[in-house]
């Protein structure tokens, strides 16, 4: 009797670790189809760091990553 138990819990053990990893892997890959998409780099015409493109200061059609370096670079 006492090794029929073992065997119950051990399947039921098991059960509940599948069913855990399972709702790891689906919340993981929610998490990843939510992130929001890649956005282009640019380099900084002045000191040549990169940086994403939201985050840079354009001026005469060239990208800086900030306005003093825009102001620096000249027209």
């Amino acid at each position: 009797m006492t090794k029929v138990l073992l065997v119950v819990v051990v399947i039921v053990a098991v059960y509940f670790i599948v069913r855990a990893y399972a709702r790891a892997a689906a919340a993981k890959q929610q998490l990843n189809s939510e992130q929001e998409p890649a956005e282009d780099m640019v380099q900084c015409a002045h000191c040549g760091v990169h940086l994403p493109r939201g985050d840079s200061v354009a001026g005469g059609g060239r990208f800086f990553c900030s306005a003093e370096h825009r102001q620096l670079h000249g027209p």
